[in-house]
């Protein structure tokens, strides 16, 4: 290895470390409370329904003209347990417990969110998706 090869390899590292540390900042770092999140579920991008997530167990059963799901919120949490996908991809998205977590079950057109709904949305953030 010549000193050029060196001055490469640390340049991709500072790049790389720099991209990673501009990410790390822009995350949301706000405290919450494990009971203050809730799951906001869509069906064909229309609001199905807003779900709190307790310790308590809710079974969550959606049958529309693209398929049936059935989710699961319990520990503070949301997960997938039923989709009658031809794929079931949806249901390896596992349990989501923390804030922009998503599950999205593309043939039923469901998609699962889990938010924070005591923190204010500022001007500068993503408000939708084409």
């Amino acid at each position: 290895m010549k000193r050029g090869d060196l001055y490469i390899i640390l340049l991709g590292l500072l790049i790389a470390g720099s991209i990673y540390g501009i990410k790390w900042l822009h995350m949301d770092h706000s405290a919450y409370k494990p009971g203050d999140l809730m799951a906001r579920i869509t069906v064909n991008g229309n609001l199905y329904k807003n779900v709190a997530l307790t310790k308590e167990v809710q079974i969550i059963d959606i049958k529309t003209e693209f398929g049936h799901n059935t989710l699961k919120a319990f520990d503070y949490g949301i997960q997938m347990i039923y989709s009658d996908a031809p794929k079931r991809i949806a249901l390896d998205m596992g349990f989501i417990s923390k804030p922009y977590q998503q599950i999205i079950c593309i043939p039923t057109r469901v998609y699962v969110e889990v938010f924070n709904p005591h923190k204010q949305p500022s001007g500068d953030e993503l408000d939708a998706v084409i």
